[in-house]
């Protein structure tokens, strides 16, 4: 014969939730939420930067090698005065400069390492430490300096 228990009514000692500790909880999972929002839009705003800093200066190889080409162009205007040569130099600077590369004009400022490399000085009529002659050109590529120049400075 299977005995059957009978069940017996027992209390629980479970209180209704303190509307307090739900606040508490509430707030907390509030500023969570907000804490985390704002870690994913850092996050978003780091990768654009990121990502617009590589766009801006993947050609930096191409842009240095192509400044052997320039300096060729230099020297050919040195040397005599083509003006068939200036206009293929002139549209290909136009067309670099699109891509963000821009030649560096210091010829007359005063010198820093910051801002050229010196090569040598010489007597000159300008106030020392003037920039007075450019052996080679330096270029910015998208604000960044890529080639500082070389350059003669008065004594």
């Amino acid at each position: 014969m299977l005995m059957v228990e009978e069940k017996q009514d027992i209390p629980t000692t479970q209180e209704p939730a303190n509307e307090e500790t739900g606040q508490a909880d509430n707030e907390d999972y509030k500023s969570k939420y907000l804490y985390l929002l704002a870690e994913v839009e850092n996050y978003k705003k780091a990768k654009d930067k990121e990502i617009k800093e590589y766009i801006n200066f993947s050609n930096i190889h191409l842009m240095t090698d192509i400044l052997k080409v320039l300096d060729d162009f230099d020297s050919v205007m040195k040397a005599e005065k083509d003006e068939k040569v200036e206009a293929l130099y002139k549209s290909l600077m136009s067309v670099l400069s699109t891509y963000g590369l821009e030649r560096l004009n210091v010829v007359g400022l005063d010198y820093s390492h910051d801002i050229a490399e010196s090569v040598g000085v010489e007597k000159s009529d300008k106030p020392g430490g003037k920039i007075i002659q450019e052996i080679q050109a330096g270029y910015k590529l998208n604000g960044k300096t890529i080639r500082y120049p070389k350059v003669k400075v008065a004594l």
